[in-house]
């Protein structure tokens, strides 16, 4: 039997209706299985109350601590006392904002992946283990399989997030002891999770658990047939391939098993 294990994830569930909708979709007549909510968007307790009449579908927090211009918040978490000193209390209101709407979370991640910060990710593991959340992410292993992909995608700008990343990864990890910290992939391709490159990367996934996360959107004029990202990287290109046939049969063929909150 395979050791092989993957997570399918939507970020920014609670954002909007497009987005509530396609996770909606994607979990009932795809391969999603989990989503990450952000309690602080219009759209949260609509999310909230999908996830509680779809009971197998895994929730997490999707923490926000800036909206855009994860550098500048970087800057501010680094250099700023204050910003240091409110950090904790922010992030304890919001895993507290998803108990208030009857959730149990199943893992917790950040918007533009900025709770990878060095100041920020030791102060989220320490309250994800406090309120028994039991995965977090940390993007890392897509490089290899991404490089290997066959398009005509530039090689330098994927080579420079992806050693960000690794490095303030190598860096934090350490302080997610006792927490589950599975490969993350879709960093690379943030918003641009396309049927060809996922199945890609399903031909590919390594032994152990692997998460894909996604950014779907039922809308769609947020279609991108030109593989550019949308500003908010929320994509209906991306809610295709959640329920694409095609997936979900590499997925069969990978021999990895499908994680679900159940």
């Amino acid at each position: 039997m395979s050791g092989k294990a993957l997570i399918v994830n939507a970020d920014d569930f609670g954002d909007n209706p497009a987005v509530n909708e396609a996770v909606l979709r994607a979990y009932r007549h795809g391969v999603l299985r989990f989503a990450s909510l952000m309690v602080l968007r219009p759209a949260a307790a609509a999310a909230a109350r999908l996830a509680t009449e779809n009971p197998g579908l895994g929730v997490g927090l999707h923490l926000e601590l800036c909206a855009d211009a994860p550098q500048e918040a970087g800057l501010r978490y680094f250099f700023s006392p204050k910003a240091r000193a409110g950090l904790e209390g922010e992030i304890r209101r919001q895993i507290e904002a998803l108990l208030a709407f009857g959730i149990a979370p199943t893992h917790v991640d950040g918007h533009i992946n900025v709770h990878v910060h060095p100041v920020v990710f030791p102060v989220l593991c320490r309250l994800a283990r406090e309120y028994r959340i039991p995965r977090v992410r940390l993007p890392s292993g897509e490089i290899g399989p991404s490089l290997s992909c066959p398009d005509l995608e530039p090689v330098t700008p994927r080579l420079a997030l992806a050693g960000v990343f690794g490095a303030m990864g190598a860096w934090v990890r350490p302080a997610a002891g006792g927490l589950q910290v599975p490969a993350t992939w879709g960093l690379l391709r943030s918003g641009r999770m396309s049927e060809d490159y996922v199945v890609w990367l399903l031909g590919r996934l390594p032994e152990g658990v692997t998460e894909l996360y996604f950014h779907p959107s039922a809308d769609p004029a947020t279609a991108i047939p030109d593989g550019r990202p949308t500003p908010s990287h929320q994509s209906w290109s991306e809610l295709q391939t959640l329920l694409s046939p095609r997936v979900a049969a590499a997925l069969e063929e990978s021999g990895a098993r499908l994680v679900s909150a159940r």
